[in-house]
């Protein structure tokens, strides 16, 4: 055994901050629910990221049922708790991000998932607090936007390294295989909950790690996964 799962996020709208889970599916596409609306230019289709537009991370989303990743609902910096499919939403975000009414928004289903490369975001306790010490601070991990957090009980950092091209078992059934260092953005320098900036944690990160913390994982088999669950190596 490597590991135990720690904590466990979704993120239903992609770009927006998301909710934490104790138990979750995690099927061929990732956690269930996960990035499963995307944020876009209303007249030109393009997606509109927390990188470029680092208000969206003002937007939390969750879903009413945590087991199917159903009913999203988002909370606006407003107050206002407003279905993902609701025009007043796509109005909203639009005024959030500083838009004219002739630069409209839109919320969009992904049947895919928007994800930026693979489905599940793999960090480890032991890596969050290594860049906490680089950053002389304790750093909220939802910078880092993980989907599964492990555990290993060690102070050795950067395990998942060591996991390139391996298969983890997590419980009795979901299996991934980590596929590659995750490259880190300009979100790493935003404060989950203000959007304001400060870069040391990123800053730091590029200076030691050449800009990659963490690993981006496929599904090999899908099953649920839950805090505490045991994590193996399989191959």
């Amino acid at each position: 055994m490597v590991g135990v799962v720690s904590d466990l996020w979704r993120y239903p709208v992609a770009s927006m901050s998301g909710e934490r889970l104790r138990r979750v599916f995690v099927g061929p596409l990732g956690v269930v629910g996960d990035r499963q609306c995307a944020v876009v230019d209303a007249t030109t289709g393009e997606p509109l990221v927390a990188v470029r537009e680092p208000a969206l991370l003002r937007y939390r989303a969750r879903c009413d049922d945590p087991g199917t990743g159903s009913g999203v609902q988002v909370d606006a910096p407003s107050g206002a708790v407003v279905p993902w499919d609701d025009v007043r939403l796509a109005d909203e975000v639009r005024r959030g991000l500083g838009r004219e009414e002739d630069e409209p928004v839109a919320i969009i289903r992904s049947a895919q998932g928007a994800h930026a490369a693979q489905p599940v975001a793999l960090l480890t306790e032991e890596t969050i607090r290594r860049v906490s010490e680089w950053a002389g601070d304790d750093i909220d991990r939802r910078r880092l936007r993980p989907n599964l957090v492990v555990d290993c009980g060690d102070d050795v950092a950067f395990p998942e390294d060591d996991w390139r091209g391996m298969r983890l078992r997590i419980g009795s059934a979901a299996e991934i295989e980590v596929v590659a260092a995750t490259r880190r953005s300009g979100v790493l320098s935003r404060d989950p909950d203000t959007a304001g900036r400060d870069t040391r944690a990123h800053a730091a990160v590029a200076r030691e790690r050449r800009n990659h913390v963490g690993a981006c994982c496929r599904v090999v088999r899908a099953g649920w996964v839950a805090v505490g669950d045991p994590v193996r190596v399989t191959t």
